[in-house]
């Protein structure tokens, strides 16, 4: 074994290096950096390695994104019409000759109640038929709606759900299964105006088989058809809750716009379609605008909001480059943008996607401290560390096991990244002298025996690296050097 120590120093007094080294978890790969902030000493061990992000990546979105577009800055999902058609509908007992249209921007929070009340606005105005198609503009977006390196089993999940251009209601789905009795098949229980089928050969078991690895699986098929094997444990009358990621947007948006026309009280001759070229000569009718940048960042780092994060890097592709928003064009305009306003290069680092979903994602804890340092210097301005997870408040740290006892709670504020075999930590520690350190812990490799799993599985345990990420952060905390047993 080897052991490796920091350098760390307190100016104008001795630092007992009696404690004890820390052992790393079994074939775990581990990076640590920290400083504080403007200093210009990064301490830490295996500052310089490219480590998988996962969510922590969402700091650097969310940097880019209050750099660029500053913090008042919405979505909009726009209602067009050709122009002078609004006037002659009027005129024309109401009908509107020509297609309308509602172009699609990517979203995050647009909802089917705010679509049915940008598509009632021309019934606001007269229009009671359309004399044409109501057509789905979605030509600011291209390439795929999902990240490349996304795990492809936790697609149908709602928090892979796809950030295209058109997002109804976080493109995520609910359901429910009924399963009662051990043997039988599980029967899905879908809600009225869910334009989704699924159909079931899961085998309702004990909670003990289900544990011992029989899982509830999905298979997909075209459109947005899911179809469920595997195994459910028995639910005693009470149904059990299902979500799912849309699988086909614009099949979803397609159903949900048709139905919002018709409770919007519009009519029409031709189709609902998607296009990517509208028609020539169209006019703004009215927009829904989105949250602002700043509520949507705050939902996104406490949350660890995958599809706003997607959402957002796409939209500042597309709006950077001037150029049809994809995750590559969106992962450079991060890039970019942080190179020439934060003056962060982040060379041969691997951005993939916005939200840290991607296992293809590579950067260095000391590249991700530079960021996070850049953010401490500037946050009047960019005002993101208060919208962090706090230690014991808030957010994804709110329950985390290693920061819930003193001296920790509420002295760490910060995002978490969780992938399989992956948990980090970046963000801020407020040490026993009252510093505020930037600090980055990345533990990628991260496995654990089959029954230490199992019990993982079903929450009977906390995670067991939990005593390392704390005593990593307690060492920090108190101003220690940082030793590893390697």
């Amino acid at each position: 074994m080897r052991l490796l120590s920091t350098l760390l120093l307190c100016i104008g007094c001795s630092v007992s290096t009696a404690h004890a080294a820390l052992a790393v978890p079994e074939g775990a790969r581990v990076a640590i950096a920290y400083k504080t902030p403007g200093s210009d000493r990064i301490d830490g061990v295996h500052t310089d390695a490219f480590m998988i992000p996962a969510s922590t990546q969402k700091v650097l979105t969310a940097t880019a994104a209050s750099l660029y577009l500053g913090l008042d800055w919405t979505f909009k999902t726009r209602l067009l019409a050709p122009a002078g058609a609004m006037a002659q509908a009027k005129s024309n007992g109401g009908t509107l000759n020509g297609d309308l249209v509602v172009e699609f921007n990517g979203a995050p929070d647009l909802t089917r109640q705010a679509l049915i009340n940008l598509l009632a606005y021309a019934r606001q105005q007269g229009v009671t038929q359309i004399n044409g198609n109501i057509l789905l503009d979605v030509s600011n977006y291209a390439g795929y709606d999902r990240g490349n390196g996304w795990s492809w089993n936790d697609l149908p999940v709602c928090f892979t759900a796809p950030a295209s251009a058109v997002i109804i209601d976080r493109n995520c789905v609910f359901a429910e299964l009924k399963a009662d009795h051990i043997g039988q098949l599980a029967q899905p229980l879908i809600k009225t105006g869910q334009p989704i089928t699924i159909t079931s050969e899961a085998q309702v078991v004990s909670l003990k088989d289900y544990y011992s690895g029989c899982e509830l699986e999905v298979n997909l098929d075209s459109g947005n058809n899911y179809h469920l094997t595997g195994c459910i444990p028995a639910q005693n009358g009470r149904p059990w809750p299902l979500s799912f990621a849309v699988q086909d947007p614009t099949v979803w948006g397609i159903s949900i716009t048709e139905w919002a026309a018709k409770k919007a009280g519009l009519s029409w001759s031709g189709k609902v379609v998607s296009v990517r070229k509208s028609p020539a000569n169209l006019v703004e009718m009215a927009h829904v605008p989105s949250a602002p940048l700043a509520k949507l960042l705050d939902r996104m780092l406490k949350r660890s909001d995958n599809l706003i994060a997607d959402s957002l890097a796409r939209a500042l592709g597309h709006l950077y480059f001037k150029r049809a928003a994809s995750y590559a064009t969106g992962a450079d305009a991060i890039r970019d943008i942080l190179r020439t306003k934060a003056g962060i290069d982040l060379g041969s680092a691997l951005l993939a996607d916005g939200s840290g979903l991607s296992a293809h994602n590579l950067i260095k804890a000391s590249q991700m401290l530079a960021v996070l340092d850049f953010i401490a210097r500037n946050d009047q301005q960019l005002q993101l560390i208060n919208k962090l997870p706090v230690a014991g408040m808030s957010g994804t740290l709110g329950s985390r096991g290693s920061v819930q006892m003193p001296p920790l709670v509420k002295n760490v504020t910060a995002k978490t990244g969780t992938l399989q075999n992956v948990s980090n930590l970046a963000g801020f520690i407020t040490t026993a002298s009252g510093q505020r350190k930037a600090f980055v812990v990345m533990v990628n490799g991260l496995t654990f025996p089959p029954k230490i799993r199992q019990a993982l599985k079903a929450r009977r345990i906390a995670s067991p690296h939990y005593k390392f990420e704390r005593a990593v952060l307690e060492q920090i905390y108190r101003e220690q050097p940082v030793q590893l047993i390697d």
